[in-house]
């Protein structure tokens, strides 16, 4: 805009030296620097530059046409940041830090701007906004902080302002449909952890009910607005869609004034992970291609390949076992290579309950040594990372590192069977079957007595009961489990057989299900597809001796022998790290919050097919080929397990703990057991 002194206007030579027109451009510079921290927004302001044109002096006008400078103003001059209570602020024009040549305009700008509405959230892929030189002028330009700066590889910026349009109708949809009042509720029944993995939905619900709260002291409805605009260009991936996630159905339900248990147990139901039901239905031809054009897209080929994590890699610990020191003498001597005699710690230290909260604040500091009691196979976990560290991470937060459980993401069969009024644990023999739909799968069980355990007689005189059985007659539930099963010392020697037919179907002919035995601590687990009405299936043919492992017939099951760990011992622990998601500043704890004791030579000695990653914690723009994924992870196992260190058991704040910790510090040792995170 700005370059020579003089030109001719109106027959006169017109002389811009005292405009300050360099000290102009500065100050725009410096009052947008300003709002690098925040988000920007456009506004429905139109033909900026035709105001600032006419507001300078008339004889400087043709001075000031430029089309760089026009294209500059018109496209960015409406930019705003909003505030907390929903004011706009405008981000370049501030006439109390221009010359005074430019105040006029400026201040003209500003005022049509602090009246006008927010259209969309801005983004942009280009660092520079305008043209900071062409032709040998200067015109009006700004620069955007790098992290402001949009990049995808599968969408444009306009793409992606399209998307916030897109998210803003959708949320002001949800907060019209869902009062505060309802989401108040939500928020208390969550809070309460009353609600399966309720931890997964409170982000989005303290969400929507940060909004709610802020939109009801909005000054008026252009100020309403103003404040969901904020709220979208600031949620968190997926939050603005609230009627078509988990709060909404839970809302829903809210809403619709059903009992607490009802929400319970339908909440339940929607929040399973069903991790054995993954990749049962094969993903469309189309859906693999596409899932190819993204994967090219984003370069992220090799970060699907995942391999077990080592323990000298995990970069936080809670606490961490000290390296032992040898003790062997180097000097040389008569009574060298005699090793003297070690002090033995004292038991004189009243065994303690107490939560994990307490016990990481009181106890663990001074613990010098710490051994797990490993009660139950479904507490065991791996840490699993990415095989090629340098490439993109597809984890929804800041490091490679994921987890799977032995028993599936939370233990879902040990949750339904306890959930429903049955026994998991304390059992000699136990045989769980777990679906999803309405469909009547029933659990049967041939005794050695001959009798016969099943829905029409669910108690045998040799001990065994089914105390657990769904959906027949008139019960429906989405997420059912059955439960058979025989008390510590009751149950019989000799020829079990255990199989599932399908009493009723209700789907659509091919229903997954999962059958878990447990003989004496140890499960083996079976899965299958159920046909339609009539199917029968034989999961579990075995001969029981008391005291020994069970010679199984059948042979699509899998066994937690690949767990190279003796159950019901005290295995020392060499290190306790909380969940990937909450190691870096920026916590993910929708995804979980867990605490995990790595264990000296626990390792998962299977392929670990299914378990590279899990489809909720990966980053969103992965949604859309969800099933190829499930896919590919299904059938691609795990690397490098003979260097997997860094394994143990772990336990999730929304569960019981009932870990049994053998606590060694200041020449004493004690029994502690946690009972609950907090």
């Amino acid at each position: 805009m700005n370059n020579d002194n003089k030109i001719l206007s109106n027959n006169a030579e017109y002389d811009n030296s005292n405009d300050q027109y360099p000290q102009f451009s500065e100050a725009i510079i410096r009052h947008f620097s300003t709002f690098d921290n925040v988000p920007l927004f456009t506004t429905d302001a139109e033909e900026l530059f035709e105001v600032f044109l006419e507001n300078l002096p008339h004889e400087a006008r043709q001075h000031y046409t430029c089309s760089c400078c026009r294209h500059f103003v018109n496209r960015f001059g409406g930019l705003v940041s909003i505030s907390e209570d929903g004011e706009v602020s405008s981000v370049l024009w501030n006439e109390n830090d221009v010359p005074k040549f430019f105040a006029e305009s400026v201040k003209a700008m500003k005022k049509i701007i602090l009246k006008s509405r927010v259209t969309g959230v801005f983004v942009s892929s280009e660092r520079v906004l305008g043209t900071p030189t062409s032709g040998g002028w200067d015109h009006i330009s700004v620069t955007l902080p790098t992290e402001k700066v949009f990049h995808s590889r599968l969408k444009t910026s306009r793409q992606e302002m399209a998307e916030k349009r897109e998210d803003f109708r959708i949320l002001v949809s949800g907060l019209v449909e869902y009062p505060l009042e309802a989401v108040n509720q939500a928020v208390t029944l969550l809070e309460s952890e009353s609600l399966y993995r309720s931890d997964r939905v409170l982000g989005v619900a303290k969400f929507v009910q940060e909004v709610h709260n802020k939109r009801s002291n909005a000054k008026s409805g252009r100020n309403l607005d103003h404040i969901t605009w904020l709220a979208v260009a600031t949620a968190p991936a997926g939050f603005c869609h609230v009627k078509s996630s988990m709060i909404g159905t839970l809302l829903d339900d809210i809403v619709n004034g059903l009992s607490f248990d009802l929400i319970s147990r339908r909440f339940a139901e929607k929040m399973n992970p069903s991790n054995y039901m993954r990749s049962q239905v094969a993903p469309s031809q189309g859906n693999i291609e596409q899932a190819e054009r993204i994967v090219k897209k984003l370069g992220i080929a090799n970060s699907l390949q995942r391999r077990y994590a080592t323990f000298e890699e995990i970069p936080h610990f809670l606490w961490k076992a000290k390296e032992s020191v040898s003790k062997k003498s180097e000097k040389s001597g008569v009574f060298s290579n005699i090793a003297p005699k070690e002090k033995k710690a004292k038991v004189n230290l009243p065994n303690t309950v107490m939560t994990w909260e307490k016990f990481q604040r009181t106890v663990l500091s001074t613990a010098e040594s710490i051994e797990v009691m490993v009660d139950s196979p479904n507490r065991l976990m791996a840490l699993v990372t990415a095989s090629d560290q340098d490439a993109p991470n597809i984890l929804q937060w800041d490091n490679p590192f994921s987890w799977y459980y032995h028993g599936g993401i939370d233990g879902e069969i040990k949750r339904r069977v306890e959930s429903a009024g049955g026994r998991y644990e304390g059992n000699e023999i136990r045989c769980s079957l777990i679906w999803e739909g309405y469909t009547d799968l029933d659990l049967h069980c041939i005794t050695p007595t001959g009798e016969h355990i099943y829905y029409g007689d669910k108690k045998s005189r040799c001990g065994g009961w089914l105390d657990i059985d769904m959906n027949g007659g008139s019960h429906r539930d989405y997420s059912p489990v059955e439960n058979i099963r025989w008390s510590n010392g009751h149950a019989p020697k000799d020829e079990y057989v255990f199989y599932v037919h399908n009493y009723c179907e209700r789907g659509n002919g091919k229903t997954p299900f999962k059958v878990e035995l447990e003989i004496n601590g140890q499960i083996y687990s079976y899965y299958g597809i159920a046909g339609n009405t009539g199917f029968k299936e034989t999961v579990f043919t075995f001969d029981y001796v008391k005291g020994q492992h069970p010679n199984i017939s059948s042979t699509n099951y899998s066994s937690d022998n690949s767990w190279n760990v003796q159950l019901n011992n005290f295995i020392k622990v060499k290190g306790i790290t909380n969940s990937p998601n909450l190691w870096n500043e920026e916590k993910v704890t929708h995804s979980g919050q867990h605490i995990f004791f790595l264990l000296d030579g626990c390792k998962d000695l299977s392929e670990g097919k299914g378990r590279g990653f899990f489809n909720e914690t990966l980053k969103s723009e992965l949604h859309e080929i969800r099933k190829t994924l499930e896919a590919y992870t299904a059938n691609t196992p795990i690397e490098e397990i003979e260097n997997a260190s860094a394994c143990g058991v772990g336990y999730s704040k929304d569960s019981e703990w009932n870990l049994t910790l053998k606590i060694t510090s200041n020449n004493s040792t004690r029994i502690i057991k946690i009972d609950r995170w907090d």
